[in-house]
């Protein structure tokens, strides 16, 4: 909410330093949310209810997307855009502290009935309420625990890229208005939302009908996940520029495809270790975090080489 002051105070240095306060504080968030996933969830839902936390993720994205461009173009302009959505921030805490609690025999307010069931769910899988010393040499030597973090750092990687440079795609290489880019820049995640709530379902059914393993279904969903969406995004380079209508379709498909894999490689944090998933998944993501901040980079180097010796649109 301080970035219109911070811009017209300190300028670029201050707006920067104020979103690398904003990303250190957001960083807490998907560790907690994966710690209170394995408290809550019995397992036998994790695909449809962990799959239903994350995709409110996309919903955000698509929120920003659609208003951001109204808002900037609206008579209030551009510096409501950060009010609004700090005051949505605000309101959300207040919610969850009135309402959150760390596990259910904790909540006040649960049901007899669901807090059986969950329990009643969970009695087959290790949850104890009870601290536990945490297992550095272990975690940093499990094969499983390095194959999600290089699976977080490939998701990371091609999400951000096309989280931050979808609306210029739109904008400067199709030509679109910014409030049609932000429509059109929301399109994407809406598709994301959709397949996957829609897709864990049908995961949720293969698994209590036991045809695969949880494991190997883990593997197939995240291997959709990723490998379709390379193939998308591969063809996305072969459209012309003159063909908006099929840039936006593959780049639709590229993202919204790429939503199933939260059932892969993210909900399996949880089965490897639901007592320390929330750290795990603190691991994974800061290392992912960490080598995507070269994702942007790359794109621009790219983008400039092609600029001086293609002329192509800046």
């Amino acid at each position: 909410m301080l970035t219109e002051v911070a811009a017209d105070t300190g300028g670029v240095v201050l707006v920067c330093a104020f979103r690398v306060v904003m990303g250190l504080s957001q960083g807490f968030v998907f560790p907690c949310t994966h710690s209170l996933l394995a408290k809550w969830i019995p397992p036998k839902e994790n695909a449809v209810l962990g799959t239903a936390v994350y995709s409110g993720d996309q919903l955000g994205t698509v929120i920003a997307m659609m208003t951001s461009g109204a808002l900037a173009e609206s008579a209030v302009g551009w510096p409501f855009i950060f009010y609004f959505f700090g005051g949505l921030s605000i309101l959300w805490g207040v919610i969850l502290f009135w309402f959150g609690w760390n596990t259910p025999s904790e909540h006040k307010h649960i049901s007899g009935a669901e807090l059986t069931y969950i329990e009643e769910s969970c009695k087959d899988v290790s949850r104890e309420q009870k601290k536990f010393p945490t297992p550095w040499v272990s975690i940093f030597t499990s094969l499983p625990v390095f194959a999600l973090i290089v699976a977080t750092i490939t998701q990371n990687w091609g999400f951000d890229t096309l989280f931050t440079e979808s609306p210029t795609y739109f904008s400067n290489f199709l030509g679109f208005d910014i409030a049609s880019n932000g429509l059109l820049s929301a399109l994407p995640y809406i598709a994301n939302i959709v397949l996957s709530v829609a897709c864990s379902w049908i995961v949720n059914s293969v698994e209590k009908k036991q045809i695969l393993s949880r494991g190997a279904l883990r593997k197939v969903i995240n291997s959709i996940g990723y490998w379709f969406p390379a193939v998308t995004l591969v063809a996305l380079g072969f459209i012309p520029v003159g063909d908006p209508t099929a840039a936006v379709i593959l780049l639709t498909v590229t993202i919204g495809v790429n939503g199933v894999a939260v059932m892969g490689f993210t909900m399996n944090l949880i089965d490897i270790a639901p007592n320390f998933s929330g750290l795990m998944m603190g691991v994974t993501d800061c290392i992912g975090t960490l080598t995507s901040i070269a994702a942007p980079l790359y794109v621009g180097a790219i983008v400039k080489e092609n600029v001086s010796t293609k002329g192509l649109p800046e």
